[in-house]
């Protein structure tokens, strides 16, 4: 009766002890990973051999076995590169035209690459940047992507290239090259606002600088994944790939290239924005265009209304205390009335336009939203606002009992409208044709005008109020 389970025993060791073998002879011959080697390719030409030769304005086609090799010193890992690899060898650099997206996988920076020449084009774009790709039209153009394993090999990874330091009013600088440039910051005012505007997906320049007041143009685009990331406000060290573009362009291929830790600027300053009064920034204007003070920001609540369309797209109204101001920004912006903002307003234009003060022209990235607010409109007569003008121009004043009219129409952007409240003194009630509420008519009978003092003056005094919204008729 023991003989079968002794039987059984013995098969159930002699099976483990096969299986137990099995994976040991698996283990044993498993494929080892890929292993970090350059393939068995020798590069014919260098880089600068390559760019050599293309001459004249056409694109030329190599129809030789010509081989480069170069190492990857730019991907589209973070969106600031698009379809292109940079790579470099010890004597220049080239940009890899190819119409494949997210290639970072297989071509990262660091890696090692081989091009196998024979077919594609070599040229310059308009500005003198040498490319290497296929022929679109008269210009090199991009290698279609299932053909990229046809022309590029891959080698080694963990190749990185050393920038050359070079300073910023150097000449002769290499394209498509890895360069550094040290005791370096943001220029006021490009310093503490976003690389791009990552919300229109819109690239942007910012300006280097040294502290000789050399300058050099950093260039992001928009879908890059630290557009909406701000400039540093220290000193310190970038690096970037060096571009021909209306003179040198540098791209960063993320913020790890932007090493700016030094707290101390070129000029003393601790590189932070100190709050400023709109009062005292007022008070700075004595009726000559001026720069405003380094280092300084407003805040205050906008009392316009972009939405309704009754100023210019390009400004807002800030009202701060008892004090407002237009800012005037660089491009259209989308702040909406009631936000509470601080502006970096450091090194930027104080001046009149038209009789109304105003600072700018600021790019709207320096606008930031910090909350909400309201602003209780002053009570005053027309003739209040007359008397007190200079003191209330760009802030909110509401004017009871009033009667509105005009010699030309009925509506609201009639030309020649006026408000009159019996206090001895008329205002025009300007309203844009193209507001919301321009072609609405306006009541005849008694009423209360909410607006915006303000004045369009060329020769003699014109002052004026402005509505946000038809509701400010009541």
């Amino acid at each position: 009766m023991k003989r079968p389970i002794q039987l059984i025993r013995l098969s159930f060791i002699v099976m483990l002890a096969a299986s137990l073998f099995t994976s040991c002879v698996k283990k044993e011959y498993d494929q080892p990973e890929t292993a970090n080697l350059d393939p068995s390719l020798t590069a014919t030409n260098t880089l600068k051999t390559l760019q050599d030769s293309a001459v004249g304005a056409a694109p030329r086609l190599i129809t030789t076995d010509v081989i480069i090799a170069g190492v990857v010193i730019a991907d589209d890992k973070s969106g600031n590169f698009y379809k292109e690899i940079i790579i470099q060898d010890s004597t220049a650099g080239i940009s890899i035209q190819v119409d494949q997206s997210n290639f970072n996988t297989d071509y990262p920076i660091g890696r090692r690459i081989f091009i196998k020449c024979n077919g594609l084009y070599v040229g310059k774009d308009n500005q003198g940047n040498y490319l290497l790709g296929s022929l679109n039209g008269s210009a090199v153009g991009r290698i279609p992507g299932g053909l990229l394993s046809k022309y590029i090999v891959k080698g080694q990874w963990g190749q990185y290239v050393v920038p050359k330091v070079y300073s910023v009013n150097s000449v002769g600088i290499p394209s498509n090259t890895l360069v550094r440039f040290n005791a370096v910051e943001f220029q006021s005012p490009d310093n503490m606002i976003p690389y791009a505007n990552a919300s229109t997906l819109t690239s942007a320049n910012r300006k280097i600088t040294d502290c000789a007041n050399n300058t050099i143009t950093l260039y992001t685009s928009g879908y890059s994944t630290f557009a909406s990331q701000l400039t540093p406000n220290g000193n310190g060290y970038v690096v970037g790939v060096m571009k021909l573009y209306n003179g040198y362009e540098l791209i960063i291929r993320d913020t790890r290239d932007v090493q700016m830790t030094d707290s101390i600027r070129c000029d003393g300053s601790t590189g932070g924005l100190t709050l400023m009064s709109v009062d005292s920034l007022r008070s700075l204007f004595t009726g000559s265009s001026i720069t405003t003070p380094v280092g300084k920001k407003i805040r205050g609540v906008i009392i316009s209304d972009f939405q309704n369309g009754n100023l210019n797209s390009q400004n807002i109204v800030v009202q701060d205390g008892n004090s407002g101001i237009v800012v005037r920004f660089s491009a259209a912006h989308s702040f909406p009335l009631n936000a509470l903002v601080e502006v970096n307003i450091s090194g930027s234009t104080l001046s009149e336009f038209r009789g109304t003060l105003q600072v700018g022209n600021l790019n709207p990235a320096l606008c930031t939203v910090v909350g909400t607010g309201s602003v209780t409109p002053r009570i005053a007569t027309i003739n209040d606002i007359i008397v007190n003008f200079n003191a209330w121009e760009s802030t909110l004043v509401k004017v009871n009992t009033a009667t509105i009219s005009s010699a030309t129409g009925t509506v609201y952007s009639s030309t020649s409208t006026i408000l009159n409240d019996g206090s001895g003194s008329s205002i025009a009630l300007f309203t844009y044709t193209t507001a919301a509420f321009g072609s609405a008519t306006f009541p005849t009978t008694p009423v209360s005008v909410t607006g915006i003092v303000g004045e369009y003056t060329t020769t003699t005094f014109n002052p004026q109020l402005s509505m946000r919204l038809l509701s400010d008729v009541q």
